[in-house]
């Protein structure tokens, strides 16, 4: 398991999230060129060690929010921080420890004519 694919299990897993995207989260793009929205694309921004020879790691991901309204992708994205807020999964190795949100901002593709809310959020790691 990696922590990419924790990351989407837990999404997909969670209630809050689930009931608005169903199984729609996909790494980096959407699944097809004409996506069902409201729907989450996700992909590791950064990750390092911590230091010392702790199994520690801090990884960055993005979780994109896209919706074809904005209140719809601004409902997506309070559950998915709702969601970041409260996981963990250490069942593995690797595995998540913590998660916190570090950044949250709008966008709009204009081409699409969809919107994005992008969360940033930190995860606190065991391995890679």
């Amino acid at each position: 398991m990696t922590i990419a694919s924790l990351l989407k299990s837990g999404l997909a897993a969670n209630s809050g999230v689930a009931a608005i995207v169903g199984t729609r989260i996909y790494p980096l793009v959407f699944g097809s060129n004409n996506p069902t929205l409201p729907a989450i694309t996700y992909q590791r921004i950064s990750s390092s060690g911590t230091n010392g020879s702790t199994a520690l790691r801090e990884s960055r991901y993005q979780i994109n929010c896209w919706a074809t309204t904005h209140v719809a992708a601004v409902s997506l994205s309070a559950a998915v921080k709702a969601f970041a807020e409260e996981f963990s999964d250490t069942t593995s190795t690797p595995g998540i420890k913590m998660a916190l949100v570090v950044n949250e901002n709008d966008d709009f593709d204009d081409q699409a004519k969809i919107y994005r809310i992008i969360v940033d959020v930190m995860l606190t790691t065991t391995g890679d």
